[in-house]
């Protein structure tokens, strides 16, 4: 007996495209105050925690910026309440903590300002909403959301040997887009 196998018949396979969108404003919010930081004010500053302290009430553990200081003594803190290095406040990017887990403390570094839209301050009471992580208040960072295609550059120098370079870079990806960011910082550093 010699049998053979039909091939399966090739069944049509639907796509199924899931998009999450931005988190919504929280209700609450129009009863505390908040501080909307747009791009040109995020930009002012080399680092996104120079840039948060023209906030009133935002202070770095130390006073020390991302530039010169260990990311473990990074934390911050709103409402002017002693900042430590774990921190006390939460930092979220597109709604995603950047607060490290254990300590608290976040990579400043890892967020190039040129690669943010803008950025809300809650400070205090109003960011019992966001959990216990937020025990002195709430930053939200909101990504770039520009056309594919799209890029950024900035360079710039100064005394004692510094240079700053970063870039984004947004590209279509199939049905949707691709945004690439990055910055190189160096310095000699500070002369006593």
């Amino acid at each position: 007996m010699d049998y053979a196998a039909a091939p399966p018949a090739a069944e049509a396979v639907e796509t199924v495209v899931v998009r999450a969108p931005r988190p919504t404003p929280n209700p609450g919010d129009a009863a505390f105050s908040i501080i909307r930081l747009d791009a040109a004010d995020l930009t002012l500053a080399p680092r996104v925690d120079e840039a948060l302290k023209q906030v009133p009430g935002v202070s770095l553990f130390r006073r020390t910026d991302s530039g010169g200081a260990n990311a473990t003594i990074q934390g911050l803190s709103l409402r002017a309440l002693g900042p430590t290095g774990a921190g006390r406040a939460l930092v979220t990017l597109d709604g995603v903590p950047q607060n490290d887990p254990f300590g608290g403390w976040v990579i400043w570094a890892s967020l190039p300002p040129e690669s943010l839209a803008g950025a809300s301050v809650v400070r205090g009471a109003g960011a019992g909403p966001y959990g216990a992580g937020a025990l002195t208040g709430v930053v939200t960072l909101d990504e770039v959301s520009g056309q594919p295609g799209a890029y950024t550059f900035d360079a710039e120098a100064g005394e004692l040997g510094a240079a700053r370079a970063a870039g984004v870079l947004q590209a279509p990806l199939g049905s949707g887009a691709l945004m690439l960011a990055g910055v190189g910082e160096r310095a000699d550093g500070w002369i006593p």
